[in-house]
Formats: C-alpha cells, sequence, structure tokens
C-alpha cells in the first residue's frame, strides 16, 4: 500500500512479438491517505489488437494487519488485504465492480511470502463475470531482487494466467518487474512476456 501523501504510478505491458502478436496495457495511480489504505485509478485494456473494452477504475485497497498475529510473530508481516474498484466501461459498455481480498504472510526461515485470496470481477474488465482463486509465491533472493510467481484460476476470463518472473529495485524509487504468463487454456489469452515499471514519488 502506498504510504500516506505519497503518490505511486504503475504502468505494465503484456506483450507477445511472435504468432498472433499482441500488446495490452493497464496503467495505475494510487495516492496514499494512511490508515493501511491508498486511493486508487487504473485504466485497463488498452491494447493492440483493440480489445473494445476499455474501462477505467476507481476505488482503494486496504492491507491490514492481524493484530493477533501482529504482536506475536512481527517478522512473518501477517495480513489481510482488500480492494474494490468501480468499473466505467469508456466505450459504453456500462459500469462494472472488481473486488478482491487475499491473506498473506511470510514462512520463518527462507522469509517466503505466500499469498491467498479470491477475486470477483465484471466483464467490463475479465471479459465475463468471474470469481476465482489468486495464489502468490514471492521468494527474496537479495535486498533488490526477489522471484515470484502469481496464479489466477479460471479457464475463460481474461485474467486466467500464470505469471512468474522476478522484480528488481532500481535507484530513485523505481521497480521493475518481469516475467512470462501462460494461460489456463486458450480461452484465457495467449502466452506472452508481463513488464511492469513503478515508480513511488
Amino acid at each position: 500500500v502506498t504510504p500516506k501523501g505519497n503518490l505511486f504510478l504503475q504502468h505494465e505491458s503484456q506483450f507477445r512479438p511472435w504468432e498472433h502478436g499482441f500488446w495490452l496495457g493497464t496503467h495505475y495511480a494510487a495516492y496514499g491517505v494512511g490508515h493501511n489504505t491508498e486511493l486508487d485509478l487504473t485504466l485497463f485494456n488498452v491494447s493492440s489488437p483493440p480489445s473494445n473494452n476499455v474501462t477505467l477504475g476507481t476505488g482503494f485497497k486496504s492491507a491490514i494487519p492481524i493484530p493477533y498475529l501482529k504482536g506475536k510473530y512481527p517478522k512473518r508481516e501477517f495480513k489481510i488485504t482488500v480492494g474494490s474498484e468501480v468499473l466505467s466501461s469508456l466505450e459504453g459498455q456500462g459500469a462494472g465492480n472488481w473486488s478482491y481480498s487475499h491473506l498473506s504472510g511470510r514462512v520463518p526461515v527462507a522469509n517466503t511470502r505466500l499469498t491467498a485470496g479470491v477475486s470477483y470481477g465484471t466483464k467490463d474488465i475479465f471479459g465475463v463475470n468471474t470469481t476465482c482463486f489468486i495464489g502468490a509465491i514471492e521468494q527474496p533472493v537479495t535486498k533488490k531482487f526477489n522471484i515470484f510467481a502469481v496464479w489466477f484460476s479460471g479457464d475463460e476470463h481474461f485474467a486466467g494466467f500464470l505469471i512468474s518472473g522476478f522484480s528488481y529495485q532500481l535507484p530513485k524509487n523505481i521497480s521493475l518487474y518481469t516475467g512470462f504468463q501462460i494461460p489456463n487454456s486458450s480461452k484465457n489469452g495467449k502466452s506472452g512476456f508481463v513488464v511492469e515499471l513503478a515508480k513511488i514519488f
């Protein structure tokens, strides 16, 4: 969650330069308001070929430490994350919602972060109304370099991928994430690369 008074900007590109090539961009901004919460603005589904489903999301995200576990196991960083966005189609397809929640924490010794939860989203960004499982694993290698894998279940919506890769902390509060996405089925979309750049101001 973006610290209070700070602005977080992130661009994500999913792309495939070979057979049946494509590019899909997601543009995300967040402002930290304190109390473990940020306000979000996200532009979804800007793409080539055109998705005909460009959507603006406005909402929030909160990452709430679990009081008992925080006191007893402070290094495990147990927390519940909840978020929701009101979706407004910019191409005349109405309004919708994306809401999600997950639990995360770190395991002893290896310091691996495990995440599990659930997501519900409407056709405005997912192509169909869908409820799915979210799972993730993140392993620190150095203070700046992590490896990770993220999975959304389901075999018909646009987010049904396993994405694995690495992140690296660059100077000036810039973060780089890069990976490769594998669809759960051909209905989810195509395999390809994923690159994110993010910065806190």
